[in-house]
């Protein structure tokens, strides 16, 4: 007869083993997912604090700047003066040579008493003693290449016999910027 065999044991033994194995495989899934959370808190908590340091690190520079402001602008209004008192400068050293020909042209009895520049339009008001010296004030006016004379305005003599003139020269080239 055949012996009988019991596999009782060997049944709950295998049972036992398959049990802990899926406790195992459980549990490490458990554990790989509460790292896996805590990496993801971790690295959530670092980004917000790499955040606060650089909005912090932001405020501070708008600080900086807020309180540099008026430094800055004070040095752009300064800058921007220098610039217009050389651009200044550089138009009044262009008069120069003009004025120093003019200066030249004007007779020893002769002086200017006023001088206007508007649009391209150059004034002269002023006194000669003699007649003479007006007419060859206005012979040499008319040959200046730099504003040759382009209308001859009001002669007269004053109580003391000195010649008033009043002259307008017209720039010879209009788009020359002085």
């Amino acid at each position: 007869m055949a012996r009988s065999i019991n596999l009782l044991p060997w049944r709950h033994q295998r049972y036992v083993a398959r049990l802990q194995l899926w406790c195992v495989i459980w549990g490490a899934s458990l554990l790989l997912i509460v790292s896996l959370a805590m990496l993801g808190r971790s690295v959530f908590l670092q980004e917000e604090r790499i955040n606060d340091l650089l909005l912090a690190a932001e405020n501070g520079r708008a600080t900086a700047l807020a309180a540099n402001m008026p430094q800055l602008q004070q040095r752009q209004r300064q800058q921007q003066a220098r610039l217009q008192s050389q651009a200044q400068r550089e138009q009044t050293q262009c008069w120069q040579p003009i004025l120093t020909g003019l200066a030249n042209l004007l007779p020893e009895q002769a002086w200017l008493t006023s001088l206007h520049y508007q649009q391209g339009t150059l004034e002269l008001e002023g006194m000669a003693n003699t007649f003479d010296d007006l007419r060859m004030l206005e012979t040499s006016l008319r040959h200046y290449a730099r504003f040759p004379l382009s209308r001859t305005g009001t002669t007269r003599q004053d109580a003391q016999g000195r010649w008033q003139f009043h002259y307008q020269l017209r720039n010879a080239a209009h788009e020359h910027t002085l």
